[in-house]
């Protein structure tokens, strides 16, 4: 039998108003399971120095991962009293006694998701394996930041394309493992009757940045979508985002709303994690830019969230990234450089909706499912 793994995160807990970031490491957990391997989703949490919030997300969070039946797979560590750069201290362990925690990380393997687990926390584990899901930005973030780039014994990425010629990223010489991102089958089955629209879940605003060299990889996807704004006009296909636009945004909202976007509030449509699966496969597909630093980097990211749309049996039109040069040609999921191309995908796959919406599943099951993409994390994570 394999040593256990824990799946480390730090993104959930902080924001559980965020119904798509639990299927993160859920998706993982719920693969892990299947393959019979001994695992646990380790969810950390720090003090934002108010109670209530605090204890706002602690319960939220409990109940989602109960209500998603993981409950007793889910380690909550919660630091009221610490920063992410010191050690432990009183940190209150829920789900799992703190000793029983401290024997399983002896052998466990991490899989340390975006370098949720800091250094004073990862030293427990047997075995650590970083796992970046947003490459590109990420591996110049740890040009400035470290990032626990050089300090796991492993290091794996969604990136198919890091390393391409044509993907200007500099790695270091650190010996990246590719995998793709991985989707749950059973947790989203096929859905028959597609809606009207085409929808996306997305931050509008995420004030990050990264630089290389002096230019800029911008992180907001406000400037991909402004990129397309007369798409509406030329795809004549109903255009949803459920985006987070701040409530005083006036400016952006009248934009969209002229050019025949149609703006919901993610908080209100897939602020759980069931209103987001239900969000997600109640869609006709998905349409999404990705942030322009995934565009400019050419690292080959493929959202955690498409993968769930064409599990669901949702064809999907998104922006490349370079991941398109490591995938099959599928009318499921189509590519597009310009609005122009994008126009012309939604157009093809609308030609034949049912074709498109039969190969969307079938490439999720070819190269996305979490039975297929397991195995390889943990061989590349050394396990």
């Amino acid at each position: 039998m394999r040593n256990p793994v824990f799946i480390g995160s730090a993104f959930v807990a902080q924001y559980p108003e965020g119904g798509g970031n639990f299927w993160v490491p859920l998706q993982y957990l719920l693969g892990l399971r299947d393959l019979g391997v001994d695992a646990w989703w380790l969810e950390l949490l720090w003090t934002r120095g108010d109670p209530v919030r605090d204890r706002y997300n602690v319960e939220t969070f409990r109940r989602y991962v109960a209500d998603l039946g993981v409950a007793d797979r889910v380690v909550l560590v919660f630091f009221p009293e610490t920063t992410r750069t010191e050690p432990p201290g009183r940190a209150q362990v829920l789900g799992m006694d703190a000793r029983e925690l401290a024997a399983r990380q002896r052998d466990a393997l991490l899989l340390n998701m975006a370098e949720s687990v800091p250094a004073a926390l990862r030293q427990a584990f047997g075995r650590t394996a970083l796992f970046d899901l947003d490459p590109g930005p990420f591996q110049l973030w740890a040009r400035e930041w470290g990032m626990g780039v050089g300090a796991h014994d492993a290091h794996v990425t969604i990136g198919q394309h890091l390393g391409a010629p044509d993907s200007p990223v500099p790695l270091g010489g650190v010996d990246w493992r590719r995998v793709w991102p991985a989707v749950h089958l059973p947790a989203w089955p096929v859905q028959q009757i597609p809606a009207e629209r085409w929808t996306t879940v997305s931050q509008w605003w995420t004030n990050q940045y990264a630089f290389l060299d002096g230019d800029c990889y911008d992180c907001n996807k406000r400037t991909g979508f402004l990129d397309v704004l007369d798409l509406p006009a030329r795809a004549r296909v109903p255009l949803e985002l459920a985006a987070n636009l701040h409530a005083d945004e006036h400016e952006d909202r009248a934009l969209l709303a002229r050019h025949g976007w149609r703006l919901v509030e993610p908080a209100v449509v897939a602020g759980t994690p069931q209103a987001f699966r239900a969000y997600v496969q109640g869609s006709r597909g998905e349409f999404s830019c990705a942030k322009p630093a995934y565009v400019k980097a050419r690292a080959g990211w493929v959202s955690d969230r498409t993968v769930c749309y064409l599990a669901s049996g949702r064809p999907c039109v998104v922006q490349a990234t370079g991941a398109e040069a490591h995938l099959p040609a599928s009318p499921g999921l189509r590519f597009f450089h310009d609005v122009g191309e994008a126009a012309e995908a939604l157009a093809a796959v609308e030609a034949d909706y049912d074709a498109a919406a039969r190969a969307a599943r079938a490439l999720a099951e070819e190269v996305f499912a979490t039975r297929v993409v397991v195995p390889q994390l943990l061989a590349a994570a050394g396990a």
